[in-house]
């Protein structure tokens, strides 16, 4: 690792559990030398991602606000998909746009609907693990062999409890399972987790960018799936630069009719879960 990505990994020590540190708590995380820390917090300061306070505790700084303000003017994803979004939270009283991030995932957006309101634990900028919430683990489904391999590595005991399988080999088949399956229906835990229902977002080259979450009750999750998987489709085809597909088109192909079964911890829907009245 070099010297620049060290520097910028001590911004992963900022989080809600503890927004403000010290050089000295920041050393004895890190391992850096004192000389070390004092250049890297010195080196951010001046680039405004972090600041110092009185009480000599260094916090992120005036650059993130500007930075989070230019990607909610701009983010492609946001931008395009925004009338998307806003027809979804009319049907299902809130959307979440969810992306991935190292060995988590963090709401990048929620949509509400006009009688509804934004929960107060769930906001732009929450973060998750990748086992804890449908979004996390559709979007976990669609990483790269590299990447799962390195996740299993470090939390292979973890996978095991969250029942996507007990070895390599097992995790692999389960998310294989998850990818046919199309989208996730999960009991997670925190505000993210209790977005029962989840799909894909695609770019070209069928990457998948984000996931699109929504809560559902048990009698719920086939409507609330039916919405999410037509909006999920609408808004890939914006970020493929395609059309968007004909209306009868997306009604036909909403229906999901998997051919997987409810194994290795992939969540099947069923053609009668999937029926709307």
């Amino acid at each position: 690792m070099s010297s620049l990505d060290r520097m910028l990994r001590l911004l992963d020590l900022f989080a809600a559990e503890q927004p403000r540190w010290t050089v000295e708590q920041a050393i004895a995380r890190t391992g850096y030398s004192r000389s070390t820390i004092y250049r890297y917090f010195k080196s951010l300061s001046a680039a405004g991602l972090v600041a110092s306070g009185g009480d000599g505790a260094y916090g992120l700084g005036p650059a993130v606000i500007g930075l989070d303000r230019l990607c909610r003017l701009n983010d492609p994803l946001l931008t395009r998909a925004q009338p998307h979004l806003a027809e979804l939270a009319r049907a299902l009283g809130l959307v979440a746009v969810v992306e991935s991030f190292r060995d988590q995932v963090v709401v990048t957006h929620v949509e509400v609907g006009p009688e509804a309101s934004v929960p107060a634990d769930l906001q732009r900028g929450l973060s998750a693990g990748l086992l804890d919430s449908a979004a996390a683990r559709v979007l976990l489904a669609h990483e790269n062999a590299r990447r799962l391999r390195r996740f299993h590595d470090v939390a292979g005991a973890a996978i095991g409890k969250a029942g996507l399988g007990a070895n390599w080999t097992a995790f692999r088949q389960a998310l294989r399972v998850q990818r046919r399956v199309g989208f996730a229906v999960h009991d997670g835990a925190g505000a993210l987790g209790a977005l029962r229902v989840a799909v894909p977002v695609f770019a070209a080259g069928d990457r998948a960018i984000a996931a699109l979450a929504a809560p559902a009750t048990v009698r719920d999750e086939a409507r609330v799936g039916e919405h999410l998987l037509r909006g999920a489709r609408r808004i890939s085809a914006l970020m493929a630069d395609q059309a968007p597909p004909a209306q009868a088109t997306m009604a036909s192909e909403a229906t999901w009719r998997p051919s997987a079964s409810r194994a290795n911890g992939a969540v099947a829907m069923t053609e009668d879960r999937l029926s709307v009245a």
